[in-house]
């Protein structure tokens, strides 16, 4: 249970850093959305896939629910994926506005 807590409160951050400079879900929501999901379900599909080869294996531990949304498959993990895709496009958009910081350029939303 606490991964999960983790993931969500990283998750909360990522949204407020998002809403504040308006980076990705705050700049475009429904593209953001879409985008977001289908990056989220590429992962998603890795995991099953590797989950099938034997390649991707879950271990019980006191940190995690034990809730399972697929055999060897975590409630966790998809909180992980979503989090690691969000993080990864508020990065990829916020690195032009961090460019022009660091050159001295002004912000224009």
């Amino acid at each position: 249970m606490i991964y999960l807590g983790i993931l969500l409160v990283l998750l909360a951050c990522m949204v407020l850093l998002d809403a504040k400079g308006k980076l990705f879900l705050f700049r475009h929501p429904v593209r953001g959305i879409l985008a977001l999901a289908l990056g989220t379900g590429f992962f998603v599909l890795w995991d099953v896939l590797a989950i099938r080869q034997g390649i991707f294996l879950h271990k019980e531990s006191q940190l995690m629910t034990g809730i399972m949304v697929g055999e060897q498959f975590p409630l966790e993990e998809v909180f992980f994926l979503i989090f690691l895709c969000y993080c990864a496009m508020i990065a990829f958009a916020g690195l032009p506005m961090l460019v022009r910081g660091l050159r001295g350029e002004r912000h224009v939303p």
